[in-house]
C-alpha cells in the first residue's frame, strides 16, 4: 500500500468506530449499522486476500445504490485498494464488454449482475476473481463458482496513490473514466461548502444527526462523490435505487435533513408531482448542479416552498466543485444573479481568456474559463466551457465552446437558445444541437419535451415566441417535439442520443 492512503484510511476507521450499533445506511429492503458495515468490509478484504488477489491491484465495484454495494465501496477504501467503478444496468453485452476490457483482479458485484448471461465467462475471459456480496442487513460475502481465485494475466496495472476512478457523465460521448489521487480527493472532501473569504471551520469527528439522501447512482461522479463524502463526514445514508418525486419527499418529511441535492429535471418532477411545502420544512437549502438551471424554475420553486436552491458548478474532472452559491450570497444577490452559479471554492481561482488570442480577459466578458487549484496542480487548467466573471467575482456560463453552432459564420450557444424555450407556457425542457446544411454549414435543431397533460404548440406558435427575444440567425430550423428527452444516468440530456432521435 503507497504510505500516503493512510490518512484517508484512519479517517474512516474512525469514523466507523465511533459508535458502532448506530445506522450507518438504510433502504426500502433493509439496513445496517457502522459496526456490520465494518465486519462485513472485512470479511471482503479476507476473501480478496485468499483469492490471491494483490494488495495494490485496482478492483472492479458493479456501483448499485444498495446497502451491500456500500459494504464493498467502503471496504475497498478502508483497506487502501483502488475502486474502479463498472455500470449497472448497462446491456448485457455492453456489461460483458466491459467486465473483460477493464482486466481486473477482482470484481464485486450484486447477484443481479452475475445473473447478466455470459458475465461470468467474461469476467473469466479478463482473468478476474468474481465475488457476490448480499443481504440487506447481515452481509455476507461469498466468491462466484468459477471465479474464486485470479486468473491469468494481464491485468490492469497497479496505481498506487489512486484512490477511485470517476466516470464522466456521458453526455457528449462514451463515459470517461478519471483516477483520482488521495492527495486531491482527500481536500476536496474537507473543502466542504467553503467559498472564498469564509472562515476555515475545524473538521470535528462526530456521528451526525442529519442524512445524506443518495439517489443519484453511485456510478455516475455526483452520486460517487456523495457517497464519500457522507461516509468521510460521518453521515447516515438513506439510499434509494432511482429518483421518485413522491419517495424523495417523503424521505424529507420522515428523516428531516438539513439539505438535499437536486440536479434541475428533479426540480422539476418535484414541482410537478405537487409535493406539500410543509413535507420540506427541515430543509435549508437545496444544492443543485450538473445542468443549467432555469431562473424562472428556481424563483417559482423558491415561492412554493420557501427553500433557496444554490447553484453549483463542477466537473468529473474537477472533484469536489469549482463554485457556488452560499446562502449569505443567495440573500444578498439571487434577484441580481440568478444566471449564476456562484462564486469559486476557498482554494479556487478562475479566468476567462480569449478564444482567439489566449488572452486574459476582463471582467464582463465572454471568453474560455480556466481553472486554478491546487487539488489539481500549479498550472491553470483549460476547460470547454464558455464564461464571463463579473465585478463581484460571479461565474456565469454561456455553453461548451465546442457545441456552438456555425451557421454561416453567426456563432450560436444552444445553451441560450435552449433558455428561451424553456419559458414558452408549458415546455418542461428543452435542447438543441446543431444540424449539417449544405449551405450555411449547421443550423440549429430544437428538441422540446412538453409538460404532462399540456398540448405542444405548433412550430409557427414557437417560432414567433423566439423572435421576440433572440436574433432571426438563432431560431431553430425545426422544433421536434419528444415525449421525453434522452438522459444519462445523472438526469442530463444525452446529447449523442439526442442526435441519433433527431438524425443529425
Amino acid at each position: 500500500m503507497p504510505e500516503s492512503s493512510s490518512s484517508l484510511r484512519d479517517r474512516l476507521d474512525a469514523v466507523f468506530a465511533l459508535m458502532p450499533e448506530a445506522l450507518a445506511v438504510e433502504s426500502r429492503t433493509g439496513r445496517a449499522s457502522w459496526g456490520q458495515l465494518a465486519s462485513a468490509g472485512d470479511e471482503i478484504d479476507r476473501a480478496l486476500v485468499a483469492a490471491g488477489v494483490e494488495g495494490d491491484a485496482p478492483i472492479g465495484w458493479v456501483a448499485r445504490n444498495r446497502v451491500a454495494s456500500v459494504a464493498a465501496f467502503s471496504s475497498l477504501v478502508r483497506h487502501g485498494r483502488m475502486v474502479v467503478p463498472l455500470r449497472p444496468n448497462l446491456a448485457p453485452e455492453t456489461f460483458c464488454d466491459e467486465l473483460r476490457a477493464q482486466r481486473l483482479q477482482a470484481v464485486i458485484a450484486d447477484a443481479d449482475d452475475w445473473r447478466v448471461p455470459g458475465a461470468v465467462a467474461a469476467a473469466r475471459e479478463a482473468g478476474s476473481a468474481g465475488f457476490v456480496v448480499t443481504g440487506e442487513t447481515s452481509l455476507t460475502v461469498a466468491p462466484v463458482e468459477g471465479l474464486d481465485k485470479v486468473g491469468s494475466p494481464p491485468h490492469r496495472a497497479p496505481m498506487p496513490g489512486y484512490v477511485l476512478e470517476r466516470l464522466t457523465s456521458g453526455t457528449t460521448g462514451a463515459p470517461k473514466r478519471i483516477p483520482v489521487l488521495e492527495n486531491v480527493l482527500v481536500p476536496s472532501l474537507r473543502s466542504g461548502e467553503q467559498r472564498k473569504g469564509e472562515r476555515d471551520v475545524e473538521d470535528a469527528l462526530a456521528l451526525k444527526t442529519s442524512p445524506a439522501l443518495l439517489f443519484k447512482p453511485f456510478s455516475h461522479a455526483g452520486g460517487l462523490f456523495g457517497l464519500m463524502l457522507a461516509l468521510y463526514q460521518a453521515r447516515p445514508i438513506v439510499l434509494f435505487e432511482k429518483f421518485v418525486a413522491e419517495d424523495w419527499a417523503d424521505a424529507v418529511r420522515r428523516y428531516r435533513p438539513k439539505s438535499a441535492s437536486l440536479v434541475p429535471a428533479m426540480i422539476r418532477m418535484i414541482m410537478d408531482a405537487n409535493v406539500e411545502p410543509e413535507w420540506l420544512k427541515s430543509l435549508r437549502a437545496i444544492r443543485s448542479g450538473t445542468a443549467p438551471l432555469d431562473p424562472q424554475m428556481q424563483v417559482e420553486f423558491e415561492e412554493r416552498y420557501g427553500v433557496p436552491i444554490l447553484v453549483d458548478y463542477g466537473a468529473a474532472e474537477f472533484i469536489g466543485g469549482i463554485a457556488g452559491w452560499t446562502l449569505a450570497d443567495h440573500q444578498a444577490f439571487s434577484k441580481t444573479k440568478r444566471q449564476s452559479v456562484g462564486r469559486p471554492r476557498a482554494d479556487v481561482f478562475l479566468r476567462v481568456v480569449s478564444q482567439e488570442s489566449g488572452e486574459p480577459l476582463e471582467s464582463g466578458q465572454i471568453g474560455i474559463l480556466h481553472i486554478k487549484c491546487d487539488r489539481f496542480g500549479p498550472d491553470w487548467i483549460r476547460t470547454n466551457d464558455l464564461a464571463l466573471i463579473d465585478a463581484d467575482g460571479f461565474l456565469f456560463l454561456h455553453g461548451r465552446a465546442d457545441d456552438a453552432i456555425n451557421r454561416g459564420g453567426f456563432k450560436i450557444l444552444p445553451d441560450e437558445v435552449a433558455a428561451v424555450l424553456r419559458r414558452y407556457p408549458g415546455v418542461a425542457d428543452a435542447a438543441v444541437v446543431g444540424a449539417p446544411d449544405a449551405r450555411l454549414g449547421q443550423v440549429p435543431v430544437a428538441a422540446i419535451e412538453m409538460k404532462s397533460d399540456v398540448q405542444a404548440p405548433d412550430a409557427a406558435a414557437l417560432e414567433v415566441f423566439m423572435r421576440k427575444h433572440l436574433a432571426a440567425y438563432m431560431i431553430p430550423t425545426r422544433f421536434v417535439m419528444l415525449p421525453a428527452l434522452p438522459r444519462t444516468a445523472s438526469m442530463k440530456v444525452s446529447r449523442p442520443d439526442l442526435k441519433a432521435l433527431l438524425g443529425v
